[in-house]
């Protein structure tokens, strides 16, 4: 058994910085669609094909693993084909069998995530033609094919065993990106149906299957589409070996920076030891891939483990009963097995009153096919919060516990399935104010010169306050610009710039990072990708976890225009207006209006609610428009990023550029201070005090001011304070009848008149005594 783990971070953007532009001379970003073959082996040096566009100078392979890469010396001109490339790789001994990926970048930028496999089993090309069974492909065992379906088409291939060996079958699609959604059958030499995989609980949609043979001779295996369909996109790979079929380590997760042992659980996985596993101890490593063999096997079976910062807590049987129940600590990790129909795990711990905890349940996401049914229970065996599975997402629920005391955890099979591979984890964790982030694209293509922009979008979990978004790690010459999530917003586009000077061909990793603050603890959260990466790869239900965050990485020539603020943040507020100026640098020939818009337009979050944009294009010939910013008296207070792109059309080429985010600083339109000479005023005198407003930037022209809760008997003469002052001093008089007594509330209310509205504020209040 071997495990690893991501070669960079696991939440890690590869920063592209490439060309961003289109047109029909665009010198896009290059593209791997397909790979031959799409498994490389651990501890060996393997040549692959990668197929796609844009792959000429292809200058470097960046895998999830640590193997190296060098142009094949072999294949003549590799290199200068932009439709394929040759790399030769070598794989550490010590990389596990499972899901990996790849890219590739050269001068014009960085390729999206390409999937791909490590796997022990030699491989072998599927041969055209196989589509009927007097024309399957033989294969010599232990072995994996790596082939297509087309539309409306079965591949067969023929296998010859001895009588009593078990083999194991699998399709691995879903698992790779694929389009296909793999039916595999195993037939007799006749044809005669034995047995069949379609979406094997656990493998995304995968299909697989063992079986030992009674009767040594030849025996077919046929895959297909469940639908039919078929194409380029339905690729596959055909494993065929005595590996065990595992659908996840046992326990599902282990502490970090811990040694544990492990065993692992499956439909077969009879014959697998239990194994040592030392855990990574960096805070960014979250997913590792677990490889396992029998003990004479030939080829392995993986699995994903989870490295989690919680204690890991094993079931002891029996548990079946309350009285009988594991004893564990709130906010252990705790793992099980429904190891028969109708078994029901307990788990007791102790809680305090008014502790917060969310406890949630992970099979399938991990690989096992438990559909989760789990229950709080008081120590009387009263229930008080349960919840089952609902399908993709995992299940979970909320619990503010109510009084101190011994809380029970029972966790059952929603179907009353069980067996050696009904496993589960069931995650505890305190409930505090945070956030997710989710970036949506796997990669930014940044042209030099200039700035490329990708979306985060957020899901608030009780935290309401700014979130600074950021890529850290940058190399110098490379920046992110300042950007936050201002409140109530759902999303927010960071853009990332990078210098004129930095090289085309630059590859580097960064991390997208969203920063919080509860109270005067500060917090940061890691930006995800699974979202993206399951679009991708045709609609995963769950994207690879060892590769979540993995964005792009790369640089490319400077774009024809390249746009940029005046200033990087403008400040106004409710009921004001402030305009930033957006200059744009030309090559020759590039002097058509660029029209510029906010990205996305306001309706669609790309400003806060409230707030509009009046945009004029930069006309031809032209270097600068202005945009003016303007606030109702109802939007929110805050700081928020807007996002302009900029277009132009010269001749048949179309470019579009962004321009660097812009911090949107709304403040109310003004503050106002009263600070009188004294507390005490004598009837019959008077009493000096100052007046000063501090004043919103946009915010111009004259402040009258009025005051409010004068005691009776005392007045103030009208009062204004220039436009072109901050302050202005008043007295306050008190006649020789006026009211004697203390009052807590005077105060001084300013308005200034912005068009045709009124803006106002008051001041805080002060203390007066008259005697």
């Amino acid at each position: 058994m071997v495990y690893s783990r991501l070669g960079t971070c696991l939440a890690t953007v590869c920063l592209a910085v490439g060309l961003c532009f289109v047109s029909h001379e665009t010198l896009a970003a290059p593209a791997v669609t397909t790979t031959a073959p799409q498994a490389v082996a651990p501890g060996g040096q393997t040549d692959i094909k990668l197929r796609g566009s844009e792959l000429v100078g292809a200058a470097q392979l960046w895998t999830s693993f640590s193997g190296k890469a060098a142009l094949s010396p072999d294949v003549k001109d590799n290199g200068k084909n932009a439709a394929e490339v040759t790399w030769r790789l070598n794989v550490p001994a010590e990389i596990p069998v499972g899901i990996h990926g790849l890219r590739v970048a050269g001068p014009t930028g960085v390729s999206s995530l390409k999937l791909l496999m490590v796997d022990d089993l030699p491989s072998v090309a599927q041969v055209a033609g196989n589509t009927a069974i007097d024309k399957a492909q033989e294969l010599a065992l232990p072995m994996a094919v790596d082939g297509a379906v087309a539309n409306l088409s079965r591949n067969y291939y023929r296998i010859k065993v001895e009588a009593g060996q078990k083999l194991s079958i699998e399709a691995v699609a879903r698992r790779l990106g694929s389009a296909l959604d793999p039916l595999v059958r195993l037939l007799d030499a006749k044809g005669r149906e034995l047995i069949y995989s379609d979406d094997e609980p656990g493998l995304r949609g995968d299909a697989r299957l063992h079986y030992t043979f009674a009767e040594a001779g030849d025996y077919l295996i046929e895959v297909r589409d469940i639908r039919y369909q078929g194409g380029a996109g339905h690729f596959y790979r055909l494993r065929v070996g005595d590996f065990p079929s595992l659908s996840s380590p046992y326990p599902l997760g282990v502490t970090r920076g811990s040694v544990a042992k492990v065993s692992f659980v499956g439909q077969d996985a009879d014959g697998v030891g239990e194994v040592e596993v030392r855990a990574p101890s960096e805070a960014n490593v979250n997913w590792v891939n677990v490889a396992a063999r029998r003990g004479d096997g030939k080829s392995s079976g993986f699995a994903m483990l989870r490295v989690e910062d919680a204690k890991v807590a094993v079931e002891a049987e029996p548990n079946n009963e309350l009285a009988k129940a594991t004893r564990v600590e709130l906010g252990n990790s705790v793992n099980g097995r429904i190891d028969a129909s109708g078994d029901v795990d307990h788990f007791v711990f102790a809680a305090k009153k008014g502790q917060k905890y969310r406890f949630n349940a992970v099979t399938r996401r991990q690989g096992v096919p438990t559909s989760a049914y789990f229950r709080l229970l008081k120590s009387d065996g009263g229930q008080v919060a349960a919840k089952e599975d609902f399908g993709v997402g995992d299940a979970f629920f909320d619990y503010t516990f109510p009084d101190d005391g011994d809380y029970t955890l029972a966790v059952e099979e929603l179907h009353r399935r069980g067996g050696a591979a009904f496993a589960y984890r069931i995650e505890a964790q305190p409930i505090i104010p945070t956030f997710d982030l989710s970036a949506t694209a796997d990669t930014v293509n940044i042209g030099a010169g200039s700035t490329a922009m990708i979306t985060v979008n957020v899901a608030r979990r009780g935290y309401n306050g700014p979130i600074q978004v950021a890529a850290t790690n940058l190399p110098a010459g490379v920046a992110s610009n300042p950007t936050v999530i201002g409140p109530g917003m759902k999303s927010v586009v960071l853009t990332i710039s990078s210098g004129a000077e930095i090289a085309p061909g630059t590859f580097v990793s960064v991390t997208i990072v969203g920063r919080g603050k509860n109270g005067e603890e500060d917090f940061e959260v890691v930006a995800g990708t699974e979202e993206a990466q399951k679009a991708q790869f045709s609609a995963l239900p769950w994207g690879p976890q060892n590769l979540d965050g993995n964005v792009a990485v790369a640089v490319s020539p400077k774009p024809q225009i390249r746009l940029r603020p005046e200033v990087g943040e403008v400040t106004f507020g409710q009921s004001l207006s402030a305009t930033l100026k957006v200059i744009v640098d030309r090559d020759a020939g590039f002097d058509e209006a660029v029209t510029l818009a906010v990205t996305p337009e306001a309706a669609k979050g790309g400003l806060p609610g409230n707030v509009t944009a009046a945009v004029t294009p930069i006309a031809k010939g032209m270097n600068e428009a202005v945009v003016t910013f303007t606030a109702t008296d109802k939007a929110p207070l805050g700081d928020f990023t807007a996002v302009l792109t900029g277009t132009i059309k010269q001749g048949k080429v179309t470019v579009v550029q962004t321009v660097p985010g812009v911090t949107l600083r709304l403040q109310a339109p003004m503050a106002l201070t009263l600070v009188p000479a004294g507390d005490k005023l004598n009837v019959g005198t008077e009493l000096k005090a100052k007046v000063t407003v501090e004043r919103n930037p946009a915010l111009k022209g004259e402040v009258e001011l009025t005051f409010q809760n004068l005691p009776k008997g005392v007045t103030v003469a009208a009062a204004k304070i220039p436009a072109d002052s901050n302050e202005t001093e008043v007295t306050l008089v008190a006649a020789a009848d006026a009211v004697k007594g203390a009052i807590a509330n005077l105060s001084v209310k300013a308005e200034v008149t912005v068009g045709k509205v009124k803006v106002s504020a008051v001041s805080p209040n002060v203390k007066l005594t008259v005697e």
